[in-house]
């Protein structure tokens, strides 16, 4: 009986963030003519975050995608945008590291 508790208490703690990706979008493409397009990974970064949502939304980036500003490699490398993380710190810097967003 124990485990049986113990089983459900499992799968209710673990309900909201299997549900919680599901309606998401995996998959973004930002088109850049100049460097080549990027293609961002929600589920990816969910999983390096360990599905915190509001690390990223809506400080950094707007849950309507429609409010984001456009940006700037030169604002990414001030700390903008994908720079908040990227900035060879948190995360692999945008300042030098073309190949690892921009399909070539």
């Amino acid at each position: 009986m124990k485990v049986l508790r113990l089983l459900a208490l499992v799968l209710l703690l673990l309900a909201p963030c299997t549900l919680q990706a599901r309606w998401i979008k995996d998959k973004i493409l930002y088109t850049v003519a100049d460097a080549g397009n990027v293609e961002f990974s929600h589920y990816r970064h969910l999983e390096i975050l360990g599905n915190n949502c509001p690390s990223c939304h809506n400080d950094i980036f707007h849950i309507v995608t429609a409010k984001n500003p456009e940006t700037t490699m030169k604002a990414m490398e001030e700390g903008k945008s994908c720079g908040v993380c990227h900035n060879g710190t948190k995360a692999f810097t945008v300042a030098d590291n073309c190949d690892a967003c921009h399909a070539q």
